[in-house]
């Protein structure tokens, strides 16, 4: 009896693993580039998710991973659907168009020095970690990219767009998706066609939110800031270092400074309602419109444009 219960574990072991390698195939390359000058990484697929990030200098190691059902035939191996041209510290990655994976996974570790121009069209893409500058496009999907050195820009159809720690100017923009930047010192150029967009301690930025109710939350801005909505809030909590210019039309507009701060205030509504609540400025009267105010001296310029939004200065 318990040499009949091993046989059946032994045969049960088997059978899992063969479902095991049958739903799941993996390939990894390797390409020795030079230390002296920057790889330039060039990636176009169809599907799947892209992950880029630094590994070790000298090296591009590139694994893709395919899992669940898959249409490559017995005599086609997985990595003659995915080929790889090197040439000198230049890489290029494809798949071929034909090919209908079930999941695909693709993981390029590479050199810091690296640049990256990459396009997807189903999937999300992450990188992290290298010099750049990064130009990524991804059609239905996320972008995600984190301390990166120089500029990156990303552009996706659908998705979010998250950006953290990157040193050089960031465009960003999505026609349906939410746009989070964090300490990005050179700023960024972040549009939504509907959607959010947060910015947190960032520099020089323009923010544009061009339908739907989408919001505009800005804090700790260190540049100029031009902030657009349609009928979504604007909410800027920052010292002003440089000049505001935050319009809406239908939405709310809200302005938190510190105290004791000094900025020149112009503010003005067709239709909407101003409320100034600071002891420092006085609250205007019921059915104004339009103010210009200096508080504590005067500094930089806050404007403030709304069609039938409230504006509030707190």
């Amino acid at each position: 009896m318990r040499l009949i219960q091993i046989c059946f574990m032994l045969v049960i072991a088997v059978v899992g693993c063969c479902l095991k390698q049958g739903s799941a195939q993996q390939i990894r390359r390797t390409f020795q580039v030079s230390i002296g000058e920057p790889v330039t990484l060039h990636v176009e697929l169809d599907r799947g998710d892209l992950q880029i990030g630094y590994a070790r200098d000298g090296e591009v190691a590139i694994t893709v991973v395919a899992s669940g059902n898959s249409d490559a035939s017995p005599g086609s191996p997985l990595a003659a659907q995915f080929p790889v041209v090197a040439t000198n510290n230049h890489i290029e990655v494809r798949n071929r168009s034909d090919f209908s994976p079930g999941v695909l996974t693709y993981h390029i570790d590479v050199p810091y020095r690296t640049e990256v121009d990459a396009s997807l069209e189903y999937g999300k893409a992450k990188i992290s970690g290298i010099l750049g500058p990064v130009n990524v496009r991804v059609g239905f999907g996320d972008i995600e990219a984190s301390r990166i050195s120089l500029g990156t820009t990303a552009h996706t159809r659908t998705g979010e767009l998250n950006f953290d720690l990157v040193g050089g100017r960031i465009e960003a923009q999505t026609e349906h998706g939410n746009v989070v930047c964090q300490r990005a010192s050179q700023g960024i150029s972040a549009e939504t066609g509907d959607g959010d967009i947060f910015l947190a301690v960032v520099g020089a930025s323009d923010a544009i939110v061009k339908t739907g109710g989408g919001r505009i939350d800005a804090v700790g801005i260190r540049g100029p800031l031009h902030a657009s909505a349609s009928s979504g809030e604007i909410f800027v909590r920052a010292v002003p270092h440089d000049d505001w210019q935050l319009s809406s039309i239908s939405g709310t507009v809200r302005v938190q400074l510190p105290h004791g701060s000094g900025f020149d205030l112009d503010l003005a509504t067709n239709s909407g309602e101003v409320v100034i609540g600071r002891t420092d400025l006085k609250n205007p009267n019921a059915g104004v419109h339009h103010i210009n105010e200096k508080a504590n001296g005067g500094g930089k310029r806050i404007e403030v444009r709304t069609e039938s939004g409230r504006i509030v200065i707190s």
